[in-house]
């Protein structure tokens, strides 16, 4: 529970209904299996009209995870973004997509997060993705 109250806007009580939810975290083996577990995944009609834009998400998870992702790309009363990152990614996507569209991309972002803070047993580093790349190079070269 300390590990995901280290994100951002994850409190106390929004992590351990996460983990309470989530129970035995073993059986995830990929961040697309929580984020399907959380509800995050578009829930698909198929028929002779079907439109891309039409496809609601399922919500048949966690609302709490949901609602993370979305005070994620908040504002502060003075302007200044809770996390500066992922406001920007939201605000490049809802350029070429409808707003709930990037607020998916928003939450599966997320939902990684959650995925590696986790898997790692680590707790949350607020780094651009610049200082991401610079500190995945070094372990580029090591593998190769």
């Amino acid at each position: 529970m300390h590990l995901l109250d280290s994100i951002n806007d994850v409190g106390f009580l929004s992590a351990v209904t996460i983990m309470c939810e989530i129970g035995d975290f073993s059986i995830f083996k990929s961040p697309k299996q929580l984020f399907d577990y959380f509800g995050m995944d578009p829930k698909v009609n198929e028929s002779g009209k079907f439109k891309g834009t039409e496809c609601p998400m399922s919500k048949r998870g966690s609302r709490i995870a949901r609602l993370v992702a979305l005070a994620n790309i908040h504002t502060k009363r003075n302007g200044e973004a809770l996390n500066p990152h992922l406001h920007a990614y939201y605000q490049k996507k809802v350029v070429s997509k409808p707003k709930k569209v990037a607020l998916g991309a928003v939450m599966h972002k997320v939902c990684n997060i959650i995925f590696a803070v986790l898997r790692d047993g680590k707790s949350f580093k607020f780094r651009s993705p610049e200082e991401h790349r610079q500190n995945y190079k070094p372990q580029l070269t090591l593998i190769a």
